[in-house]
């Protein structure tokens, strides 16, 4: 049975956790607070004001860090020309919020006849597209070993910290030297260059989900300088925290 384009919007008032694929096209946009994508073996940070765009038949566990609201569109069979990458998250024009809201009037019980409705989710997906194009970088690589798991969730707990790379092989039960193969080998990267990359996507997160000076995001996020922090920020995100809060980057 043919997929047709419909939208629908959810208010979520505490956390939640789902898993499923869809057999259609999938954009989820969060409009207010924050969702977690899990994805093979990624797992991506989508905060608010941000969108996913998500390909057909893609597996994935969705979790919110606490209350949020989504809108989500599942585009039909023939809204896109060409197969979709498995995720890519991007920031919205103001045209895309726009076009997204109006589509909320669509849901899956609409007429798959209405001309009006069809047009309107294929200018959608050609927008979308657009702007997915330019990727938005806040994915990290997921742990696939228990030891690995141990140690990066110890990391993840304290990125405001440069801790020492052996107490992580200990908790993780694990030598120093099995652990920096692990790495290599799990994230294709080191233990400093996955760790500052954890740093960035926690300060994008930060910069659209709070209202947390500059200064303040750069030491919980392990700078001790806001120079520096700056610095690092518009090397990876190609802007400076400020213009990627404001809506300039992304």
């Amino acid at each position: 049975m043919a997929t047709i384009s419909h939208a629908y919007h959810r208010v979520f008032d505490e956390p939640f956790e789902i898993e499923r694929a869809f057999d259609a096209d999938y954009l989820l946009y969060a409009s207010t607070g924050t969702f977690i994508l899990d994805i093979g073996d990624r797992r991506w940070m989508l905060p608010p004001q941000r969108a996913a765009l998500i390909a057909r038949g893609t597996v994935i566990a969705v979790r919110s860090k606490g209350q949020a609201t989504a809108s989500s569109v599942l585009f039909g069979d023939s809204e896109f020309d060409a197969p979709l990458p498995v995720c890519r998250v991007f920031g919205l024009s103001d045209l895309a919020r726009q076009m997204i809201l109006h589509v909320m009037r669509w849901d899956a019980g609409r007429p798959s006849c209405d001309e009006t409705a069809n047009a309107f989710f294929k200018a959608l997906a050609s927008v979308a597209r657009d702007l997915a194009a330019d990727e938005d970088e806040t994915w990290l690589p997921k742990p696939q070993s228990p030891g690995m798991a141990v140690a990066v969730a110890r990391m993840l707990e304290d990125l405001d910290q440069d801790l020492d790379f052996g107490s992580l092989a200990e908790a993780a039960r694990l030598s120093e030297r099995t652990l920096a193969r692990k790495f290599d080998a799990e994230f294709g990267m080191s233990f400093r260059d996955f760790r500052h990359r954890a740093r960035m996507v926690r300060a994008k997160e930060m910069l659209l989900a709070g209202r947390e000076s500059i200064t303040e995001i750069g030491l919980a996020c392990g700078f001790e300088s806001t120079s520096s922090f700056i610095k690092a920020f518009r090397t990876f995100a190609g802007a400076t925290p400020r213009q990627y809060r404001m809506g300039k980057a992304g």
